[in-house]
Formats: structure tokens, C-alpha cells, sequence
């Protein structure tokens, strides 16, 4: 039987009371769920070790996202993001690659395992996650190889999933026009390694114009804008992060203005670029 963890350390920044409406420091710290962790799950050959995060009291099935780290890095360098979005109500698996070194190809390989593997504990007995997983709310994010892994993973999983999330994406000529889950590319725009014009930039250009997509530049951003440790501001990545999931993986339409109304423009001085293709 797996065991789980309860993150007792993990007090909210900023609790939301059911029913509250949202508000830009709501979404900037962790929700308001406790979060608990597991590792104890059936391998998949195609990643290497994981963790899943998720709400410890859940009243009914949460969304699922599966995030891949970048090149030579391990979940530890993104395992922020897990008990994060799992404190706003997501079960979350962040997983180590096979080999550090791993392309984006073999990284999309990973996600797209991940994914299923989430689907997967919400029916397996002795699972935390048993009968808590929304298995038609499903997400896939990643930094870096991971991004470009998550775009790639994307545009194969088509209507599989229901948003994504790559951020600092590095991937060299990539096309994605078979991408139709609403996606957010969150960029840098001092990315000395994936740099804008050639990775980012392009990546969100080649998402077809029907599909809801953003594209958000950090002003003087670098490759590890999202990073656990490296990340100057994880409540602004946060945030946007958070406020996509709950719009297009839970369908929350309070969550809009956050992306596309007022309560973005009040967030404008910290980037360089932002784009916006709404449905």
C-alpha cells in the first residue's frame, strides 16, 4: 500500500474561504488544502523516480499535472510548483528523467507517462489518490528540455489534456500546431540558454490561432525565472500558473480577468512581452 506524508510545514500564505472570490494574493502563496506527498507507485519505464503532491481533505476529484524538470536537473530544482498547486486543490507529479540528460523527445515520453500514471491512481486500490482524480482534467508544465517536453507532449496528447504550461521552453525549431489544450509559454527575456527569438517566442507563434494561448515575457527574466531556488518571483510565476490551471483545467471563469482582464494589466511592469490569443 503506498504511504503518504502530510506537509505539515506548508501554512497558507493566503487562505481562500470556499466561495471567496480570487484576488492577486490569494493566488501569489499556497492555498488554502493541506498538502501530503507519496512516492510509493508503480514505476513507469519511461521516467525515473517522482513524487506526487495532492490535497490531503479532498471533497471531491481534483485536476491532474504532470511537470518534468530541465536538462541535468532533478525535481528538487522545480518542486515548488508541487506543493503549490497541490495547496490550491491539484494532484501533482514531478518526476526525475531516466537520464538528466535526456532530449525533449524522451522528456514529452516521460510527461505523457506521467499523465497516465496520474490517471491510473485514481482507480488503483490502496492509492491516496483513489477515486480523487479527475481523469479528464489533466495538465502537463516543464522548465527548459522539460517545457519543450511539454510541448511536445501537448501537441500529441491533443484534447488528452486540458492545459499546459511550459516555461523558459527550449526546443530548436519547434512546431506545435498540433496543440489544442489551452496553453501558457512563460518566458524570460534575458534567457541567455533558450533564448526568446529562437525558442519561446516561436514555440507560441506555431500554436494555431483557435487554440487560447499566452505568451508572458519576464522583463529581465533568465533561464531559471521558475526555478526553486534560482526564481526571483515565484508569486508572480505562481500566480499566472495557478490562475490558467483553475480557468481551463477546473473551468473556473473567476479566474479570467487574471489572464486576460484588468487584474493582468495591474502586472504589466514586470514584463517585457505579453500576448494574448483568448478563446
Amino acid at each position: 500500500m503506498a504511504s503518504a506524508t502530510l506537509l505539515t510545514w506548508l501554512v497558507p500564505t493566503a487562505p481562500l474561504a470556499q466561495g471567496a472570490a480570487p484576488t492577486p494574493t490569494s493566488l501569489s502563496g499556497n492555498g488554502e488544502e493541506e498538502v501530503a506527498t507519496y512516492t510509493d507507485f508503480p514505476d513507469a519505464s519511461e521516467f525515473g523516480d517522482a513524487t506526487i503532491y495532492y490535497p490531503a481533505d479532498v471533497d471531491e476529484p481534483v485536476g491532474g499535472v504532470a511537470i518534468a524538470p530541465g536538462f541535468t536537473e532533478r525535481q528538487g530544482h522545480i518542486e515548488w510548483w508541487g506543493p503549490r498547486l497541490a495547496s490550491h486543490g491539484y494532484a501533482v507529479l514531478i518526476l526525475d528523467t531516466n537520464d538528466p540528460r535526456d532530449r525533449p523527445d524522451v522528456r514529452a515520453e516521460a510527461l505523457i507517462a506521467a499523465v497516465r500514471t496520474l490517471k491510473e491512481e485514481n482507480s488503483r486500490q490502496g492509492s491516496p489518490l483513489f477515486g480523487k482524480v479527475d481523469t479528464g482534467r489533466m495538465a502537463v508544465m516543464g522548465h527548459s528540455m522539460g517545457g519543450g517536453g511539454a510541448l511536445l507532449a501537448a501537441d500529441q496528447l491533443g484534447d488528452e489534456i486540458q492545459a499546459a504550461i511550459p516555461f523558459t521552453p527550449w526546443q530548436p525549431d519547434g512546431d506545435f500546431d498540433g496543440i489544442t489544450a489551452p496553453t501558457l509559454v512563460i518566458a524570460g527575456s534575458a534567457d541567455d540558454i533558450a533564448g526568446v527569438d529562437e525558442h519561446a517566442w516561436p514555440h507560441f507563434q506555431s500554436i494555431p490561432a483557435s487554440t487560447p494561448k499566452v505568451y508572458m515575457e519576464v522583463e529581465g527574466g533568465d533561464h531559471f525565472i521558475a526555478d526553486t531556488t534560482r526564481g526571483e518571483d515565484l508569486e508572480l510565476i505562481g500566480r499566472y500558473g495557478i490562475a490558467w490551471l483553475k480557468l481551463y483545467l477546473d473551468g473556473d471563469d473567476r479566474y479570467r480577468d487574471f489572464i486576460f482582464g484588468e487584474a493582468q494589466e495591474g502586472t504589466t511592469a514586470n514584463l517585457s512581452r505579453y500576448v494574448e490569443n483568448p478563446e
